[in-house]
C-alpha cells in the first residue's frame, strides 16, 4: 500500500492527439515523439525549463505537471501562442493525412504522488476535459485549426478574465463538458 505524504499544488496540462487511431503504428510513434519535441519546443521557448516539470506519456499524449512556482499565465500566454507556431511549422512539413491536430486542457489543482505516477480527482478531471465532445465538434467546425485549448472554469476565474499579457478573455468561449461521470463547465479557445 502507498503512503502518501500529502497532495500538492500543480497546474495540470493535459495532450492528446486527435484521431491518432487512423494511423498505422510507425505513423503514431513518429507522432508522440514529435509530439514531445514540439511541447518541449514550446515550453522552452516560454522560459519553462523542462526539468521543473514532471511528465507522464498517455499513449498518444501527455500529462505535464507544472510547479506552483510557473505562473498558470505563462501557460496560456506564451506556451500557447508558441505551440500553435511549433505546431504550423511541423504541419506544413508532413504530408496531409500525417498533420497533428492537438487537444489541450488545462486545470490546477490537488495532486498525490504515487510510485506508479501522479492522481486525483484533478487529474482525471483534466484528463476528462480534454476528451470533450466540444473539442472534437470545434475541430470539426475549423478544419485549419492545429489546437484547441480547454480551460477549467478555476483557470478562467483566476487568470483568464483577468486579460493578463496577451489573453483576451473574449477569446475563451463557455462550452459544457460531458464525459464518463463528469459533468462540468469549461472555457473553449481556438488559437488563431
Amino acid at each position: 500500500m502507498d503512503r502518501f505524504t500529502g497532495p500538492r499544488h500543480r497546474s495540470i496540462v493535459v495532450f492528446d492527439i486527435a484521431s491518432s487511431s487512423r494511423w498505422d503504428n510507425p505513423a503514431q510513434a513518429r507522432a508522440r515523439r514529435a509530439l514531445d519535441v514540439l511541447v518541449r519546443r514550446a515550453f522552452r521557448a516560454a522560459g519553462i525549463p523542462w526539468w521543473r516539470l514532471a511528465v507522464e506519456g498517455t499513449g498518444d499524449g501527455m500529462i505535464i505537471l507544472l510547479p506552483p512556482g510557473i505562473s498558470k499565465v505563462d501557460i496560456l500566454d506564451p506556451v500557447v501562442p508558441n505551440l500553435v507556431r511549433v505546431l504550423r511549422a511541423y504541419n506544413a512539413e508532413v504530408a496531409a493525412h500525417l498533420r497533428i491536430r492537438l487537444r489541450m486542457a488545462v486545470h490546477a489543482g490537488e495532486v498525490l504522488r504515487t510510485r506508479y505516477g501522479w492522481v486525483s480527482a484533478d487529474v482525471t478531471k483534466a484528463c476528462r476535459m480534454v476528451d470533450g465532445e466540444p473539442l472534437y465538434a470545434e475541430f470539426e467546425r475549423s478544419p485549419e485549426a492545429d489546437l484547441v485549448v480547454v480551460v477549467s472554469e478555476q483557470i478562467h476565474e483566476s487568470v483568464v478574465r483577468h486579460g493578463y499579457r496577451r489573453i483576451d478573455p473574449g477569446d475563451y468561449l463557455p462550452v459544457h463538458i460531458v464525459v464518463k461521470e463528469s459533468d462540468l463547465e469549461a472555457r473553449l479557445l481556438v488559437p488563431r
